[in-house]
């Protein structure tokens, strides 16, 4: 099965802020906010929505495709790659920029706020979806270049390969009528609860609109979950408990390598979101977005210790 993996390649900067944001915003001035936030330390990680979720596929025993712009520093980034089994092929070498670069800090409520420079993510990849075939493939359209994300809607959809979208951090971009169109194009929403709420308010559906544009809609929602709406279902599929969260950066791009996972081995929607959710509890125990490592057997055991199969 080909797994075809589209979004951003990036470094995260990722920083810790001893306090609460929450504590140091000023309702009745938040119109004219200016505040800066002195951080307990710095720490550099490969990151990017695509290279997590291929990471995390890689992690599963899964050879992913990986497409992606990246920009003339890629050489370590690729040697990460290769070092994990990820080929670079279908990556898009951009030499007049850098690679896409995200500052995160993170207060101890885990609350984050992220500043993002788009770098090569700026000039589309593109990738050619003729040359797949559509019964043996599988395709994630996650945060990156715009163009990219209609263009490989759209073209996965005219070619028959099973799509799921997951516009995550993009939002903000789009408009209503090319959100909706990405959806259309899609067998499977994927969003977090806010950005759920958010994919409502830009387009004007409601969860039954989307639901007549796509097929299932997947909601995380953090300790709380996932929740799976089909037209013929509404199921809660309970977190992983996980006593140990370190840094919660990630765990909703290893949700989509286990989730992929599951639906490429036919488990349905259900045991597919089971193994997405015990992928995202080895991540968030470790910093960063791809630093984590375990094997099938400690997948397995997660699994039975938490949902008895």
């Amino acid at each position: 099965m080909q797994i075809l993996v589209s979004g951003s390649l990036a470094i995260d900067r990722i920083m810790t802020f001893p306090g609460r944001f929450g504590d140091h915003i000023v309702p009745e001035r938040v119109h004219q906010i200016n505040l800066s936030f002195t951080v307990d330390g710095f720490n550099a990680y490969f990151g990017g929505t695509a290279g997590n979720i291929a990471y995390s596929l890689a992690m599963l025993g899964q050879t992913p495709r990986l497409i992606a712009a990246i920009g003339n520093d890629y050489r370590d980034y690729f040697t990460r790659l290769a070092d994990n089994g990820i080929p670079t092929d279908d990556i898009r070498i951009v030499d007049e920029e850098a690679t896409a670069s995200a500052f995160i800090v993170t207060d101890l409520s885990d609350n984050q706020i992220t500043g993002f420079n788009p770098g090569a993510m700026k000039q589309p990849a593109g990738f050619d979806f003729g040359q797949v075939n559509p019964d043996e493939a599988i395709n994630i359209v996650s945060p990156g270049n715009l163009t990219d994300m209609g263009n490989f809607t759209a073209d996965a959809a005219k070619a028959g390969i099973y799509t799921i979208f997951d516009p995550g951090q993009s939002l903000p971009a789009w408009d209503a009528e090319g959100l909706t169109n990405c959806i259309r194009n899609s067998d499977l929403l994927i969003a977090n609860d806010y950005e759920m709420a958010l994919i409502t308010e830009r387009t004007g559906i409601d969860e039954p609109g989307l639901l007549e544009l796509t097929d299932a809609l997947v909601t995380t929602l953090g300790e709380e979950g996932t929740r799976i709406t089909t037209a013929d279902s509404d199921i809660h599929v309970p977190c992983v408990p996980t006593d140990n969260v370190v840094d919660p950066t990630g765990a909703g791009d290893a949700f989509r390598g286990g989730f992929i996972l599951g639906l490429i081995q036919k488990e349905g929607l259900e045991r597919a979101a089971q193994i997405g959710s015990a992928c995202a509890h080895f991540v968030i125990q470790q910093p960063g977005t791809q630093e984590y490592r375990y094997t099938m057997s400690d997948l397995e055991r997660v699994l039975f210790q938490a949902y008895g199969a």
